[in-house]
């Protein structure tokens, strides 16, 4: 069965995208239960977790801070800066509505794999 959930964010690159969704089914007041980042490769069409370890936002301007790397955007583009890497990539914010049927098939891949 499909795991219901909205897209909050979606941003993309020419190799992957970078994803967070909101789990509907989850009746949790875990923020952690219910918000989930992701990083999709589009040639793997694999899919990673990434591991939240803060936010700021400051008016249009927002950050995320993942074990994995960091998040900088704004409301037309932004950048990630993997943890390995010595230069960040550039980001095209998306509308929420355009997840690629790819994305959302690895998205409950995830979840059907629990």
């Amino acid at each position: 069965m499909p795991i219901a959930y909205n897209t909050l964010f979606l941003l993309e690159a020419e190799d992957f995208s970078l994803v967070e969704i909101k789990a509907l089914d989850v009746q949790s007041d875990d923020p952690a239960q219910l918000y989930f980042w992701f990083r999709f490769d589009k040639a793997s069409h694999h899919l990673d977790k990434l591991e939240f370890v803060s936010m700021i936002e400051n008016g249009a301007e927002q950050q995320r801070e993942f074990r994995q790397g960091r998040l900088a955007f704004n409301r037309s583009s932004g950048t990630y800066t993997a943890a390995d890497a010595t230069a960040p990539v550039e980001l095209q914010v998306q509308p929420t509505d355009s997840t690629s049927v790819e994305l959302d098939e690895a998205i409950q891949r995830y979840f059907v794999a629990g």
